[in-house]
């Protein structure tokens, strides 16, 4: 039986009424050095003239505005500014822009969605109500509406007036918080994407033991809950914080709760330090905070419903805390903060959460028999099956496309084969050696990868630069564009383009490199 144990720092801090408990030096969570104010403003007034009036502007119809959405700091001085649009007083839902600026102002890479027709109706003749109606049928079980508005929906072929609805409650087996977009002239609906996003993983337990979590305490009383990483804390479902009288959580047993939440916080708190030390974020939410987790739900799964991550637990009982599926549901989190919002094709939301739960594991590199970094899913949690359940060195091991057609499975965790398999070429190619397995390629060429961490900025870039409606060819552009921004001499961008056409993406929205042959 392993105990998991953390002891309170000898140097007390008074923080929110609470007293902030370290433990070893490897796991504070220093806030980065704050970027020069004059850096930031830089950058953004670069962007705000490259949307506005730049060469690269987008083509705006009249009565269309440009509003600034988030601003994201990257590596070496780079800043992500995301832009969202409105069209005669209506939000636009699609057709947005992205850039990527230095601290110099210095405009580096911008994405931009298409333009709109010269004239949109922006008077609803479908009441609302009536598209409430239409919405409410592509839910099993509707508990309320959590939102309505009327919108500019850009779509594939055209540009409507829609109305969204947000819908809370549950599909045949998850619970939902559903986005519907009813066509305001016709009643018909255009689209969907649900927030909640229920992933796998494994649940192997973390160690050496006895492994270190930061926590809080006060008055005698200790908590599970993480003052340095503001919004990350432990609970247990339809219960509170978990609190104790020492601190020292956790028996080992996975199917406590208390052995769940250390694994869970041990995990989350693992992936906050790998995004500030390999990535440049700043939190899990891109701006110094995270979201709680939540164990023991009495169900099969874990998922993140946009401002909580829940773990359930396998056949065995056994709570879903590991690092992988800690790491995954978080990567949910990092993927609605990013610009450009869900995803549009099938499989890249759920391949987004395998590849920082596979980040995740290389950063903490903890040995054997532990959760050592492996590019495997569901290797040691039991669903009922053997084995892993998704492969990212050979996805089809598992019965998932090795290779991009544009017929990919509709389930959105079969689809993360292209991803999947893109990521492992890059970072570990095809014959990366020293125990890691081969990789088979869609075109029969041999790669050599460029290492995790390189690959992990390569694909975070390509968030940072994403717009509403990326789906494989365009996030193929992306992240070559932010390949070329990290490595001008174009060494990173040929290698981010021979991994995509080993899994055979088209190169439909490539950016040139001046010396990339």
């Amino acid at each position: 039986m392993h105990r998991r144990t953390l002891t309170l720092g000898s140097v007390p801090a008074l923080l929110a009424g609470l007293v902030i408990g370290t433990t070893a030096p490897s796991n504070a969570a220093p806030p980065p050095a704050p970027a020069s104010a004059a850096a930031r403003t830089a950058a953004i007034d670069a962007a705000d003239r490259a949307v506005g009036s730049g060469p690269n502007a987008p083509a705006r119809a009249p009565g269309e505005t440009y509003l600034r959405s988030m601003v994201t700091p990257w590596v070496d001085d780079l800043y992500s500014i995301a832009y969202t649009r409105v069209y005669r007083g209506l939000p636009v839902v699609g057709g947005d822009a992205a850039v990527l600026a230095d601290g110099t102002g210095k405009v580096r890479a911008v994405e931009t969605g298409g333009a709109l027709p010269g004239d949109i109706p922006t008077e609803p003749t479908v009441p609302a109500e009536a598209a409430e109606t239409t919405a409410r049928t592509r839910l099993a079980v509707v508990d309320r509406i959590d939102a309505r508005r009327l919108v500019v929906h850009v779509g594939a072929d055209a540009a409507r007036p829609a109305w969204e609805t947000v819908l809370i409650g549950r599909t045949d087996s998850a619970p939902s918080r559903l986005h519907v977009f009813v066509d305001a002239g016709t009643g018909v609906v255009l689209d969907s994407y649900d927030d909640v996003h229920a992933g796998t993983g494994h649940s192997k337990w973390n160690g050496p033991d006895p492994i270190t979590i930061t926590t809080a305490g006060s008055g005698g009383t200790y908590f599970m809950q993480d003052l340095t990483r503001p919004g990350l804390s432990c609970s247990k479902y339809n219960a509170g914080v978990l609190t104790k009288t020492v601190d020292d959580w956790g028996t080992g047993n996975p199917t406590a709760v208390e052995t769940g939440c250390v694994d869970s916080m041990w995990a989350a708190q693992k992936e906050w330090n790998m995004l500030r030390d390999w990535l440049g974020r700043n939190g899990h939410n891109g701006n110094g905070g995270t979201w709680p987790v939540v164990v023991g739900i009495d169900t099969v799964n874990a998922w993140f419903d946009g401002t909580r991550v829940f773990i359930g637990h396998d056949v065995k009982s056994q709570w879903l805390g590991a690092m992988d599926i800690v790491g995954h549901e978080y990567g949910h989190g990092i993927d609605q903060t990013s610009p450009g919002h869900p995803f549009a094709q099938v499989g890249l939301i759920e391949g987004t959460g395998d590849i920082f739960g596979a980040l995740t594991e290389a950063y903490a590199n903890e040995p054997a028999p532990f959760d050592t970094p492996d590019y495997t899913v569901g290797e040691m949690v039991d669903l009922g099956s053997h084995g892993p359940i998704r492969y990212m060195y050979n996805p089809s091991l598992a019965g998932d496309p090795n290779c991009y057609s544009s017929t990919l499975p509709p389930d959105e965790h079969r689809a993360t084969g292209p991803l999947n398999h893109w990521f492992y070429l890059l970072a570990e190619g095809t014959n990366p050696g020293g125990g890691k397995p081969a990789s088979p390629t869609c075109n029969g060429s041999t790669l050599t990868g460029v290492g995790i961490q390189t690959a992990g900025k390569v694909f975070y870039g390509g968030l940072l630069l994403r717009t509403r409606g990326t789906d494989y060819p365009k996030l193929r552009g992306q992240t070559l564009k932010a390949a070329k921004v990290l490595d001008p001499t174009c060494a990173l961008y040929r290698k981010t383009r021979d991994a995509w056409n080993a899994v055979n993406v088209p190169a439909t929205y490539d950016p040139s490199c001046p010396v990339a042959p």
